[in-house]
C-alpha cells in the first residue's frame, strides 16, 4: 500500500519545523493507521531525491533519525503553512546531528504525544500545531527573554469547544532542578513586563501600553513542563522543586493566580493523553493530579 504524495509534503514540513524526527514519530504525526515500514520506505525515497538525510544512533539500537538537507529546507521554506517559521539551523554534518539529537527528539516526541492524545479524545491538535522556540523578549541581556521549547495550539472538542495555548518546556534531566525552576521566574518577568513606547521613553512619568504578552495573546498561555527520560522518583523531586519555587517567589506566586501551570512525565502523557490525570498543579501541591486543561 503506497502512501499518497501529499504525505511527502507533510513529512518535509514537519522536519522543517521540528528539525529532526524518527520514522515512528513521523508515522504517529501523519499516518497513525499505517504500518511503520511504509514511513521508512517513504523516507528512504526522499533521501534518494536529496531532500532528507539520516544519522544512525548506535546506542539506541541503530535508530535512524531524519533531518532535511539544504535542498529540502529551501523547498520547505516556500510552503505556505510554514510562512513565518524561522529557518532551522541545519547540522553541518552527521556528527553534529548526532550530538544535537537528544533534546530535539524529546520535543518532537512530546508533540507527537499531544497529537495522538487529541485524536483519541476527539480533540484537535494538528502535526504543525506546535511551534518550536518561540522567542519573547522582556529585558536586556542573555537572560532577558523566554524561549519555550514550543508554543502548543490545542482545541478541546465536545459541546463547548475551547482553544488552548501553552508554553511547553521539555526537560530531560540534563540541567539542575534550580535552573529548571528558574524558568518560572523568566515567565513571571515576561508576564509582568510593561513596555514603554519608544517615543515616550525619555518622558518623565511615561506610562506603559499594557503587558507585552498582550501583543501576541488574548490570554497568557498555560505553562506545561514535560519531564522526559526521567524516572518516577527523579520526576517527583523536580516537580516538588517547581512547586516550591511557585510558593516562594512573589512574582511567580502572583503570576500563578491567573496563569495555569503544571508538570507531568512524558511517559504518563503518552499513556493517558494530555487530558488524563497526569498533571501536577504547580500552584497547589496538595491538589490531585488532573488534565492539562483542568489546571
Amino acid at each position: 500500500m503506497a502512501m499518497p504524495p501529499e504525505i511527502d509534503h507533510a513529512v518535509v514540513a514537519a522536519l522543517y519545523q521540528f528539525r529532526m524526527a524518527t520514522a515512528e514519530q513521523l508515522r504517529v504525526l501523519h499516518t497513525p493507521d499505517s504500518k511503520p515500514e511504509l514511513m521508512r520506505r517513504r523516507l528512504r525515497r526522499l533521501k534518494a531525491e536529496g531532500l532528507v538525510e539520516d544519522v544512525v544512533l548506535p546506542h539506541a539500537g541503530r535508530l535512524h533519525v531524519w533531518y532535511l538537507t539544504e535542498r529540502g529546507a529551501r523547498i520547505a521554506a516556500r510552503f505556505p503553512e510554514l510562512r513565518g517559521v524561522a529557518s532551522p539551523p541545519l547540522p553541518e554534518d552527521k556528527t553534529e546531528a548526532r550530538l544535537r539529537v537528544g533534546h530535539i527528539l524529546a520535543v518532537t516526541r512530546t508533540h507527537a504525544a499531544f497529537v495522538a492524545g487529541a485524536r483519541k479524545a476527539g480533540d484537535e491538535c494538528a502535526p504543525l500545531d506546535f511551534l518550536p522556540e518561540v522567542y519573547h523578549r522582556y529585558g536586556e541581556g542573555r537572560d532577558g527573554a523566554v524561549i519555550p521549547d514550543g508554543l502548543l495550539h490545542y482545541t478541546t472538542g465536545g459541546v463547548r469547544r475551547s482553544l488552548n495555548r501553552a508554553f511547553v518546556e521539555v526537560d530531560r534531566g540534563t540541567m539542575g532542578s534550580e535552573k529548571l525552576a528558574s524558568k518560572l521566574i523568566g515567565y513571571a518577568r515576561f508576564h509582568e513586563h510593561h513596555p514603554v513606547p519608544v517615543h515616550l521613553r525619555r518622558t518623565v512619568g511615561a506610562q506603559s501600553v499594557g503587558p507585552a504578552w498582550q501583543q501576541h495573546y488574548t490570554r497568557f498561555p498555560r505553562l506545561l513542563f514535560v519531564l522526559a527520560d526521567t524516572g518516577e522518583q527523579a520526576a517527583q523531586h523536580r516537580i516538588r522543586d517547581l512547586q516550591a519555587l511557585a510558593g516562594l517567589h512573589p512574582m511567580v506566586e502572583q503570576m500563578l493566580t491567573t496563569v495555569r501551570a503544571g508538570a507531568a512525565r512524558l511517559d504518563d502523557l503518552e499513556q493517558h493523553g494530555p487530558g488524563g490525570a497526569v498533571w501536577h498543579t504547580l500552584a497547589d501541591p496538595q491538589r490531585p493530579r488532573c488534565g492539562a486543561w483542568e489546571l
